[in-house]
Formats: structure tokens, C-alpha cells, sequence
């Protein structure tokens, strides 16, 4: 649904409030496909492309008429529900032509952790372990040069060493020249097709660890693979680049009253160190901080800038997730 936001009208339609994912992304999602995979504040769901999506029912077309209809209305300053307040949303002149630049495949859920703040743990109605295949469609969507080779390419869902296609689509992205792979993994099961891309600086990993000691892993992750993970993301960032440095981060998102002491930080930032990890990546749990966005508290904000100031004490790359982008502004 598209609502009338005063502050996104503008007085050329050629500039209009939109996003990279809107004009130019894909995602894949079990059972769906859509344009991005921001939830929205108004519907809460995703910006919708096709439901019962089983991988056999592709069509370009559909894409393109609905891409087409969300600039129509965002051009009047009508924006989609699950677009107000998003953080990617910006004014920009944007490229109106229908290609794809920003691919997320996150169409299994298949995991070997069970993190307490995982969607499909607490909603398991909503998902089935059946995934679908992928990698005809991207090979004919870059056939057809309606994807480009310098597309953002990232892995979601659930664990890429699950996927039975994994392997094989890292390789068609890195034998055709993708530059820009990003994976999110949990880092129990070592993927040693990821090595290559590591080395030649395509593939970013990031490992989900949350957690600086066993104990909080455990009670994060319900799985005891702590000094596993440790030992898999030592391995990876052995996988180095010309530069020196491993494309490789461990990310830690803080969940209010399990994990947010300076204490289990610090040890998670030492362990990064030891690892060699050239990257410190924070976020916060969703659900909590859709709650809470307009009263965090103060010690959320004396976390991030200790984990901030402790990165840049010890050579690292600081980022945070788009949505608290703002929070150390």
C-alpha cells in the first residue's frame, strides 16, 4: 500500500525518494520473492514481488511492472508502507532502467544453530525446510544482462554450508567476475569453497559469534560450538589478501540483558584480534530495537563506542549495521 509522506514530495519528479533495492534489487526468499528484505514499520512484511514462489514460476516481466509502480507512486511522494522510515531510503535522481545490481539469496532456512533471536525459531509456522533452486535463474538473468557483473551479491537465510546449490553458485559468481559477495554464515562448518574469493578480495564473510566466551554462546546460539567457530574464523583469515589483510568479521549483535557488558565485548574484540580479523561489526537484536529506536538506553550508546574506540585502538575496521548507522552520528 502506498501512503501520501509529505516530507517525501519534491518538486522534480526526475529526484525522488527510493532506495538501491527498490530500483535495482532482487531477493529470494523461501516461498517469495521481493524487491528488498526491510520489513517495514506500516505492514510489516516484505515489499512483496510473488508469493508461492517455487523457483519454476520466474518471470522478469512481473518484476519489472512492479519495480515501475513504485517509482510511478514514490515520484508523488506516495511511498510503500514498507518503505517509511527505512534507512536506505534517500532523494537521489535515480537510473530508471530495469536491471539488477543488488542480489540477496535467502531462500532456505536450513541451520545448524538455534540463536534466540532468529526469526524462523520464533515463528516456525511460517517456514518449511524446502528450498528451491537458483542458479538457472541468476545464469539467465546475467545471460539476458538484466543482472550486471557488478551486482551485490549477499547470502542470508540460513546456514550457506546447508545449501546444496552453495557451492556451486560461489563458483559461477567468482568464474563470471562478481567483485562484491558478502556471506553470512555461522562459522561451525568450515566452507572451503569460500577460500578463492577470500584470497582474491571477491568474498567478504562474516560469522555470527554475539559472544566472547562459551558460556554466552551457549545461551545465544543453543549449541556448544564456541571454540569450534573460533578455530574456523582463525582458518578463514588465514585465507589472506595482497593487502594483508583478511576479508574476513565476526559480528556481535548486542542482545539488551544477555550479552551487553563491556566485559563479554572486550573479550569478543581480543578474540577477533588473536584471529587476525581485520573487521569489528556490531548490531543490535531487531525485534529490541524496533521497540526501543526512539529510547535507547544510555548504556547502549557507552557499548558502541567502547567497541568503537577499542577497534580503532587496535587497527581494525569499526561498522555498524545500517539501522544504528545513526546511533554514533
Amino acid at each position: 500500500m502506498f501512503v501520501l509522506d509529505h516530507r517525501c514530495i519534491t518538486k522534480d519528479e526526475n529526484i525522488y525518494y527510493s532506495c538501491d533495492w527498490i530500483e535495482h534489487g532482487l531477493v529470494f526468499f523461501p516461498s517469495k520473492i521481493a524487491l528488498c528484505c526491510f520489513t517495514g514499520e506500516g505492514e510489516k512484511s516484505h515489499t512483496l514481488i510473488q508469493d508461492n514462489f517455487n523457483g519454476n514460476n520466474f518471470n522478469i516481466d512481473r518484476i519489472n511492472i512492479i519495480r515501475n509502480k513504485f517509482r510511478y507512486f514514490h515520484k508523488k511522494g506516495k511511498i510503500h508502507t514498507n518503505c517509511i522510515n527505512c534507512p536506505n531510503l534517500k532523494l537521489e535522481a535515480w537510473d530508471e532502467r530495469n536491471y539488477i545490481d543488488c542480489l540477496y539469496l535467502s531462500h532456505w532456512i536450513n541451520c545448524n544453530s538455534k540463536c534466540i533471536y532468529c526469526y524462523s525459531i520464533n515463528h516456525p509456522e511460517s517456514f518449511s525446510n524446502n528450498s528451491y533452486k537458483v542458479l538457472g535463474i541468476i545464469k539467465k538473468l546475467l545471460n539476458d544482462g538484466v543482472l550486471k557483473r557488478n551486482s551485490k551479491i549477499l547470502f542470508g537465510g540460513g546456514e550457506p554450508a546447508l545449501l546444496d546449490e552453495f557451492d556451486d553458485l560461489i563458483s559461477f559468481f567468482i568464474d563470471n567476475g562478481f567483485l562484491d559477495i558478502r556471506v553470512h554464515s555461522s562459522g561451525i562448518k568450515y566452507i572451503s569453497s569460500l577460500e578463492k574469493g577470500l584470497k582474491e578480495g571477491k568474498i567478504h564473510l562474516t560469522i555470527s559469534v554475539d559472544s566472547g566466551s562459551s558460556e554466552v554462546y551457549q545461551r545465544i546460539k543453543n549449541i556448544p560450538c564456541y571454540e569450534m567457530v573460533i578455530e574456523n574464523i582463525k582458518r578463514y583469515s588465514s585465507n589472506k589478501m595482497i593487502n594483508g589483510e583478511s576479508n574476513v568479521s565476526a559480528k556481535y549483535i548486542i542482545i539488551p540483558s544477555i550479552n551487553d557488558s563491556k566485559d563479554e565485548i572486550e573479550k569478543w574484540i581480543m578474540a577477533n584480534k588473536e584471529a587476525n580479523l581485520s573487521f569489528t561489526i556490531l548490531d543490535l537484536e531487531e525485534n529490541w530495537f524496533l521497540k526501543n529506536k526512539n529510547k535507547i538506553p544510555e548504556k547502549i550508546y557507552d557499548l558502541l563506542k567502547y567497541a568503537k574506540m577499542r577497534s580503532e585502538e587496535l587497527g581494525t575496521h569499526f561498522e555498524l549495521y545500517e539501522r544504528i548507522k545513526r546511533l554514533l552520528d
